[in-house]
C-alpha cells in the first residue's frame, strides 16, 4: 500500500485548467504541488537547513488527521507552514537527520524518537487546545452543521453548507473552557444510515472524545474530562462524654443546740404592809398533790422544772435527769 510522510489539502481544490481557466481537482495531482510550495517557503527562510531538515520539520510539526499518529490515509498528517517555521526558529538546523526512507518510517530519523502520547497541535496557544472534527456526510449533506461551545459563548467554532457523500476535516484552536460538541441533523434523522453511511468523529488534542451518526435531529460529545466527584467521608460524630454525676454532698449534721438555762427568777420584795391593829385570821392552808410525769428526750440533763405559789415562792422543783425514762 502506497504511503506518505504528510498530507496537504487534495480534494476540490481550485486548480489552473489549460485554456486560461480554473477547475476544481481532486487527488495527490492537487495535494502534491501544495506540499511542495509549503517545502519551498520555509526552505526561502532557512537557507543554511538542508532538504532533511526542511522535510523533518514539516513532518514534525504537521496536523495530525485520522487516527491518532501516523497512519496511511495522511501520513504525519497536514502540512503547516507556520508551525513548521516555528518548529526551525526553535531548534535550527543543527540536529541530526538520517537516511530517507519515506512514509511512517521516516519517522525513524527524527531528532526524537516518536511517542504514543497524543501531542497538542503545533500553534494553539497555552490556554487553547486543538479541536479536530471528521466528517462523512450523507446523501443530504446540506442538513448536516456543528457547532461547539462553551459556558460563556455559544459559537466558538461552527461548520455548515456540506455537499453530499464527502468527507470534510475541521481543525481548530479552541479555548480550553470549551466543553460541548453539538452536531445536528435539520431533517431529524442524523447522517446515518436511511439516506447514507454518514458518519463523524471529534478529537481534543488528538484524544477520541466521540464518534457515531445514528442521532435524530442532534448529537452532544462532552470536550472536557469530567471529574468525578468522589462523596467526602463525614468526620465521626464523637459522643458527649457525659458530666459525671455529682456524688451526693452528705448534709452536716447539725450539733445539737443547748437550750439556754433560765436565770432564777428572784421573787419581787413585796411592799411592806402595816399591821392591822387586830391581826387577821389567817385562811387555812389546803395541801394538793401534784404528779409530775416528764418524758425527757436525747440530752436529759438540760431538764428541769419548779412549781411556784403565787408570791412567786419555789415550792417544788426537779432537775438533773441523767438518762432517757
Amino acid at each position: 500500500m502506497f504511503c506518505h510522510a504528510v498530507a496537504g489539502p487534495g480534494i476540490l481544490v481550485n486548480s489552473t485548467w489549460p485554456g486560461n481557466k480554473y477547475a476544481l481537482m481532486s487527488g495527490t495531482s492537487a495535494a502534491t504541488p501544495h506540499v511542495a510550495g509549503v517545502a519551498a517557503l520555509v526552505w526561502s527562510h532557512f537557507p543554511q537547513c538542508s532538504n532533511k531538515h526542511i522535510r523533518e520539520a514539516l513532518i514534525q510539526s504537521a496536523q495530525d488527521l485520522g487516527p491518532a499518529g501516523c497512519d496511511n490515509a495522511y501520513g504525519f498528517g497536514l502540512v503547516d507552514a507556520k508551525a513548521a517555521y516555528n518548529y526551525l526558529t526553535e531548534k535550527g538546523c543543527n540536529f541530526t537527520v538520517g537516511e530517507t526512507l519515506g512514509g511512517c518510517n521516516q519517522c525513524q530519523e527524527c531528532s526524537s524518537s516518536p511517542t504514543s502520547s497524543p501531542v497538542a497541535f503545533p500553534g494553539c496557544p497555552d490556554d487553547q487546545k486543538y479541536f479536530k472534527l471528521s466528517i462523512v456526510t450523507d446523501d443530504y449533506g446540506s442538513e448536516t452543521s456543528w457547532r461547539v461551545t462553551s459556558s460563556t459563548n455559544n459559537n466558538i467554532a461552527s461548520g455548515s453548507g456540506y455537499l453530499s457523500n464527502n468527507v470534510y476535516n475541521e481543525r481548530h484552536c479552541i479555548p480550553n473552557n470549551a466543553c460541548t460538541f453539538e452536531i445536528y441533523d435539520s431533517y431529524g434523522d442524523g447522517i446515518c444510515c436511511g439516506y447514507g453511511q454518514g458518519s463523524y468523529k471529534v478529537w481534543v488534542d488528538n484524544v477520541e472524545k466521540g464518534e457515531g451518526g445514528g442521532f435524530e435531529s442532534s448529537e452532544v460529545v462532552e470536550l472536557c474530562a469530567i471529574t468525578p466527584i468522589m462523596p467526602t467521608t463525614p468526620a465521626p460524630t464523637l459522643l458527649p462524654t457525659p458530666v459525671p454525676t455529682p456524688l451526693p454532698t452528705p448534709v452536716p449534721t447539725l450539733a445539737p443546740t443547748l437550750s439556754p438555762t433560765p436565770s432564777p427568777l428572784t421573787p419581787p420584795t413585796p411592799a411592806p404592809t402595816l399591821a392591822p391593829l387586830n391581826p387577821p385570821t389567817p385562811a387555812p392552808v389546803t395541801c394538793v398533790t401534784v404528779k409530775i410525769d416528764i418524758l425527757t428526750d436525747d440530752y436529759p440533763e438540760e431538764t428541769e422544772w419548779n412549781i411556784l405559789d403565787k408570791y412567786g415562792n419555789n415550792v417544788a422543783s426537779g432537775s438533773d435527769y441523767n438518762q432517757r425514762t
